[in-house]
Parts: structure tokens; sequence; C-alpha cells
């Protein structure tokens, strides 16, 4: 008799529980929306800069990283950027990195490569500065960094 109410209890679950899966199935924008986020950016963080030769000719072909301290001694993976013709890059930081507190004093900028004939120390690490903000779109920048 316990044997015969078991089963029976286990099939009425398992009938129940399809049923309700049924009306339970969602689409992966109501899933996106239950969750809280999803493809809709709230905020963009755009950092800009120049890379100057000891000359103030623009590196064109450099390579560039910028890092940030996330708290806890630990630092964020380096987001790379090259430059172009002009010396200038810009980097759309990771929507991970936008709620660090203080961003311009946790991020730096720092060149990781730069072609051969300018070759020179790049041993500098850049902090930046906030321009504007308005309407989740804030701007830094870390001016002209000049190579010696």
């Amino acid at each position: 008799m316990r044997f015969l109410f078991r089963a029976l209890t286990l099939v009425f679950m398992v009938a129940l529980g399809e049923a309700v899966g049924d009306r339970m199935r969602w689409t992966r924008k109501e899933m996106v929306e239950i969750a809280g986020y999803g493809e809709l950016k709230l905020s963009s963080v755009i950092l800009t800069a120049s890379l100057l030769s000891s000359s103030s000719h623009p590196i064109s072909g450099a390579t560039v990283g910028i890092m940030c301290h996330t708290g806890h001694r630990r630092r964020s993976k380096v987001i790379k950027a090259v430059t172009n013709d002009f010396g200038q890059f810009t980097i759309d930081l990771p929507s991970d990195l936008h709620a660090i507190p203080d961003l311009d004093k946790a991020c730096s900028i720092k060149p990781l490569s730069v072609p051969k004939p300018y070759r020179c120390s790049h041993k500098i690490h850049r902090g930046i500065k906030l321009v504007s903000s308005s309407n989740g779109l804030r701007f830094y920048t870390a001016g002209n960094i000049t190579l010696h």
C-alpha cells in the first residue's frame, strides 16, 4: 500500500510539474528582463589620448593598454588599443569597470609596444582625467603622452 501511495504521488508530481513547466517557459527577452541585464547599454565610458615621440611627432601603430585597480589588490585585465596615423586612440571600457569608484584614480594608461623607429623608454604610466559626464556617458582623457 505504501508503495502504491508513493508511486501515485510521484506520477502526480511529474504530471503537475510538466503542466506548470509548459506555462513557465520564458523567451530570451523575458529572461533578460527578469535577470536585470541585457543588450541595452546603460552607460558608456570612453577614454581618449594621443601618443607622441619626444620630437612631438605622432606615433602610429603603437599598442597601448589601460589597467584599473578593482580593489583588494586586484587589477583588471589590460584593455588594449592601437594608435591611428595621428597617434590617437580610443578605448570603450567594458561595463564591468564602469562602477569602479574614482575611476580617474584607479586607472592608468601604459604604452605596451612601440614601432621600431620610435623605440624609446615606454615605461610610462599616465593617469586619466574626467572631461565630461552626462546621460550615462563619461569621457576621460590622458591628454598627450610623450615618450622619451
